[in-house]
């Protein structure tokens, strides 16, 4: 069910619930935010490589100011690097909605409410998405149901591209993040993990 980020910000939730599916999965990129450790199952929404890293219509000094921190650890060591990728079909993982059969696996984050509107202008090209969750034991599988929800950030369609490819530093950054919970949660992040193409 789609939600609305200003209601969420205006609601009297002391915490925000998220579930992280893609470079959130590698604790060096919790800034800011709070993981509980807490692996998750989700089902009814695929997670794939179509959101395009670098859109085209972005302001020059955002670029680079996106650049210093959070892309220096992909290998972008200057303006030009991001200029490059911005030519190609590179993208990072976002999810859709799926079949009821799909699902995927992550971590959930929790945010202090007033940490939301901070971060809701920083991931502004996404809608959300609230959704039931399992807890699952990431190196042996076994599931915990939960009568919990939590958000699921989805991009705009806008900022999606068919026929996109992994950015590969990404997708190892991200990957590596799975493997660190353990061999089935790692396993099951490149099972449920579409359109790689690397």
């Amino acid at each position: 069910m789609k939600s609305s980020w200003d209601e969420i910000i205006a609601s009297d939730k002391q915490y925000i619930d998220l579930i992280g599916y893609g470079s959130i999965l590698n604790t060096s990129s919790h800034e800011g935010q709070t993981s509980t450790s807490k692996t998750v199952l989700v089902s009814g929404f695929k997670r794939i490589y179509n959101l395009k890293m670098v859109p085209g219509d972005m302001d020059p000094d955002i670029l680079e100011n996106f650049r210093k921190k959070y892309w220096v650890k992909y290998g972008l060591e200057s303006y030009e690097d991001v200029i490059k990728l911005q030519k190609s079909n590179n993208c990072v993982l976002n999810i859709i909605p799926g079949d009821c059969d799909d699902i995927l696996n992550g971590v959930l984050i929790r945010i202090h409410r007033e940490d939301f509107v901070t971060y809701k202008q920083r991931e502004e090209i996404y809608e959300l998405f609230e959704t039931q969750f399992e807890f699952i034991h990431p190196v042996t599988g076994d599931k915990n149901s939960s009568d919990h929800s939590a958000y699921i950030l989805s991009a705009l369609p806008e900022y999606t591209i068919d026929g996109g490819h992994a950015f590969l530093p990404y997708h190892n950054f991200s990957r590596d993040g799975a493997y660190e919970f353990g061999d089935y949660f790692g396993k099951l992040f490149d099972e449920t993990t579409h359109q790689v193409g690397v």
